[in-house]
């Protein structure tokens, strides 16, 4: 496990209590969207799953956003980094962020201990597998771990933002309710998510180059408070 150099980031309730406790996508499905920026700017920020690291990258260049806030990792151990995640990090890390290998977002405190965020955000998490866990999707089970490892690292009022395909299947695999009632959380508050506002975000799947998000044209945000 290495650890580079560099900091968190911040946080802003913004819309989150315009849109509590949502149980379905309906009300999000309007136009809503997270700033993220916005949120960035008001408290630390622990990226994790986050592949070849172009979206804590493409976050980190917008305007007014604290790089030296912003700790990024990745599943991967150093050596195991695609050579597109290898520049990244070193973007990263001029820009005067952090950067962590080896970080299973399931079990955070392995990594980083007992430090605590004002955000957490996991884009687009995602198991290559379709076999059943614990009578569950393994999709619903990998988010439910990663929400109740993420609780132990929030501070008062923090947030952990998760994205995803909006799609019944997605809906389905995922069960973000049920998963945020099992963490602990309130219902999830939902936006919409849309990848072109993120010139230079291309997501890939953690342990390999393929993407969650090819072949689909409607995504989400869901963002989860205590």
């Amino acid at each position: 496990m290495n650890e580079f150099r560099g900091a968190t980031l911040q946080e802003a309730i913004h819309q989150a209590l315009r849109y509590p406790a949502l149980s379905t996508k309906k009300l999000a499905k309007v136009s809503a969207k997270f700033d993220f920026p916005a949120r960035m700017r008001t408290g630390s920020v622990l990226f994790v799953g986050e592949g070849n690291l172009s979206f804590a990258l493409t976050m980190s260049r917008k305007p007014r956003v604290p790089t030296s806030s912003i700790l990024a990792t990745v599943f991967e151990a150093e050596e195991d980094l695609t050579d597109t995640a290898y520049d990244n990090a070193r973007r990263l890390l001029k820009l005067g962020c952090r950067v962590k290998t080896g970080v299973d977002a399931t079990r955070l405190s392995d990594p980083i201990g007992k430090r605590q965020f004002r955000t957490i955000i996991f884009q687009f998490p995602n198991v290559a597998s379709r076999d059943p866990s614990y009578g569950q999707n393994p999709n619903h089970v990998l988010v439910t771990r990663f929400l109740k490892s993420a609780r132990n690292h929030l501070k008062p009022g923090g947030l952990v933002v998760i994205s995803t395909v909006d799609s019944p299947f997605y809906e389905g695999a995922f069960k973000m309710d049920e998963a945020a009632r099992k963490a602990g959380f309130a219902a999830p508050a939902i936006y919409t998510f849309d990848p072109k506002d993120y010139p230079g975000y291309t997501h890939q799947n953690t342990a390999n180059e393929e993407s969650a998000a090819d072949g689909h044209t409607a995504f989400a945000t869901f963002v989860f408070s205590g």
